[in-house]
């Protein structure tokens, strides 16, 4: 299967897991992008395992931000796998992330004991996920992903000698002579909103001087970020339990929708991956759309939008907060990526909507389970063709473009 980018989007539940694999033979590559919550990591395994077997390797592990629906099953990768120079399931030759030890403010190297004490709350306070608001993470000292990473000596944003990977400091990575990755988000300023964010937080649990610079404050910002991320998920059901969705296909269209301006999702990382300089696959992560227009007129100066690619990974499961009219107004695609179980009623109908009723082309819809959202535009799909708008639904995990 030559020339071909191959992409598994694997079943994350709410979140996001993508195997992505180019060429052939030895000089294959296989990139890994975030791996969905704790229960997908059975799914990985089942992946994994056989690349293993077979004497694969990962090239590359790209966690794009902290969020638990994009690190659980990273972090049992981890606890699996292993040492990095004795791998027990595969190799992974790189990981991207940006974690605490990234964070570009004033540290202090020795800390009072009541600055411990927060810190160690701070962990305690569990991630999130479990019905007392804690979660099982909480109990289990060092398994946090920047800990594993330390613990098994993983190279660790080795491409920019251990700071930070955005797009400032790393705006195009060879992978080989083939992958070139184009990096579109997160931005220096979008870390720092991230790092003064959590600050914040700190700040507001009576801590008091700089934050320490050991492993407890790399538990501590890891956990505090998982734990906000999903009081922001639980806010945002209540608000959706009191709306009223429109009910038209042209309400959808036209539904007004703000920019999402989370400094989590601001952090995540997004690129193209260009192939073999003949395919083109956007991958957009979590990130805010603002800053991925601004990243593709960078790196694209020389072309006038609309930007076309093979295909698109659709950012944040579909939000339309995320895939507003000023991005889809410069990028499209044959094909577009949606991953996520309909938790949180994502994908949105109206991203949906916005995404296919454009002229230019038939566009493919691809999501990785069914949900209200793919059994709406499935029910469309005829009405629609006869209004000029021509798309295709379909459910799948594997994907040749």
């Amino acid at each position: 299967m030559p020339h071909k980018i191959r992409i598994h989007m694997l079943q994350a539940e709410q979140g996001d897991a993508f195997l992505i694999s180019c060429g052939t033979d030895a000089d294959r590559k296989h990139i890994l992008v975030d791996g969905g919550t704790k229960k997908t990591y059975g799914e990985l395994h089942r992946l994994l395992e056989p690349m293993g077997k077979r004497g694969e390797r990962l090239d590359l592990l790209m966690v794009t931000h902290i969020d638990n629906d994009h690190i659980g099953g990273i972090i049992e990768l981890l606890e699996n796998n292993g040492p990095a120079e004795s791998p027990q399931l595969i190799p992974i030759a790189d990981i991207w992330h940006n974690a605490y030890l990234q964070l570009q403010f004033p540290k202090e190297h020795r800390i009072a004991e009541h600055q411990r004490k927060i810190a160690e709350r701070l962990i305690a306070g569990g991630d999130g996920t479990g019905g007392d608001g804690k979660g099982e993470i909480s109990a289990r000292q060092g398994s946090t992903l920047g800990a594993l990473l330390y613990e098994n000596k993983y190279n660790w944003n080795r491409c920019t000698e251990g700071k930070a990977v955005h797009r400032d400091s790393l705006p195009v990575f060879s992978l080989s002579d083939d992958i070139c990755l184009r990096m579109l988000s997160s931005t220096k300023e979008g870390l720092e909103k991230l790092g003064k964010d959590w600050l914040n937080k700190l700040y507001d649990q009576n801590y008091v001087g700089k934050p320490g610079t050991d492993a407890l404050f790399d538990d501590a910002y890891e956990m505090m970020l998982r734990r906000m991320e999903e009081q922001r998920k639980a806010n945002k059901r209540k608000k959706q339990s009191i709306s009223h969705a429109p009910a038209t296909w042209d309400s959808f269209k036209e539904e007004e929708v703000e920019e999402d301006d989370g400094v989590a999702n601001g952090s995540s990382l997004a690129f193209v991956l260009e192939y073999r300089k003949e395919k083109r696959l956007l991958y957009l992560g979590d990130a805010h759309p603002s800053v991925i227009v601004e990243g593709l007129r960078c790196h694209y100066a020389d072309e006038q939008p609309p930007y076309t690619f093979k295909a698109i990974k659709v950012s944040h499961h579909g939000s339309g907060r995320n895939t507003i009219p000023k991005l889809l107004d410069v990028v499209d695609a044959d094909f577009y990526f949606l991953s996520t179980n309909g938790k949180y009623g994502h994908p949105d109908i109206s991203t949906l909507v916005r995404i296919v009723d454009r002229p230019g082309r038939e566009r493919t819809l691809l999501f990785n389970y069914e949900t209200d959202s793919v059994a709406y535009m499935r029910g469309q799909q005829a009405r629609q063709q006869e209004r000029g708008v021509h798309f295709r639904t379909e459910v799948t995990t594997y994907f040749e473009i």
